[in-house]
């Protein structure tokens, strides 16, 4: 739920700044009968930003720790590139563009912490990195004239790796993994603007939801592991002709 509204909340501000665009844009087309600028065509980019991962690691039979845990990194950078191509519907101050384009980001959020005590029921040793997102997402947003305003969704690829360790190395639990290149869904939006007809600059969040995954421990106890990703980037374009 957080995730979304942090989308919506891009949006919106996306929106507003796009309305002051196209009131420019108006007059500007008034005042001097100048070509709208072109999103159609190819391009390819570099992007650097911060990402923000989430785990939930379930105990489905209720052996080892009996409960959720959730473990939160601290927002890391994240770097990486996107190529796509955008077709605009016609050459009108504001326009439709509608397009696809894949990502490939690269970071290190990563969690580490140790959970009960000695003296409890349990004593676990946990840690989790993510290591690689890549996205393939179809495109679609309003153009005003060098503004370009879009909403974006479609599949994640997400390398994670981990484990969980019982440090009290009780017989009935030992240790699992939590190692998985999980598909899923994605949600974005952003706003992006060209300089000129071949450089353009964008921010971009988008919400990462990989599909939901069980692992096991040593005695055949069975884990259910869920994330939830949150990356915003700011990205560099080159439009090709």
């Amino acid at each position: 739920m957080k995730q979304l509204k942090l989308v919506s909340s891009l949006f919106v501000s996306t929106l507003l700044l796009s309305s002051t665009a196209f009131a420019h844009t108006s007059l500007k087309g008034e005042m001097m009968p100048v070509a709208a600028y072109n999103w159609t065509g190819f391009y390819a980019g570099l992007n650097a930003g911060a990402v923000n991962h989430t785990m939930n690691i379930t105990d489905v039979q209720a052996t080892a720790f009996h409960s959720t845990i959730q473990q939160v990194s601290n927002p890391r950078f994240s770097g990486g590139l996107q190529a796509g191509y955008r077709r605009q519907l016609d050459l009108n101050y504001v326009s439709g563009v509608y397009g696809v384009e894949m990502d490939a980001n690269f970071s290190n959020a990563s969690f580490s912490k140790e959970y009960g005590s000695s003296f409890a029921i349990y004593q676990l040793s946990s840690k989790n990195v993510l290591n690689t997102v890549c996205l393939l997402e179809l495109i679609g947003g309003i153009a005003a004239d060098r503004t370009l305003l879009f909403l974006a969704a479609g599949l994640s690829w997400a390398n994670i790796a981990g484990s969980t360790t019982n440090l009290d190395d009780v017989a009935f639990f030992n240790s699992f993994n939590v190692n998985k290149k999980e598909v899923g869904t994605a949600l974005g939006a952003g706003i992006e603007y060209a300089f000129n007809e071949k450089i353009s600059a964008r921010i971009k969040v988008d919400v990462i939801t990989p599909n939901t995954y069980s692992t096991y421990d040593n005695t055949g106890d069975i884990f259910q592991i869920s994330n939830a990703i949150v990356q915003g980037t700011l990205g560099i374009n080159y439009k090709f002709a």
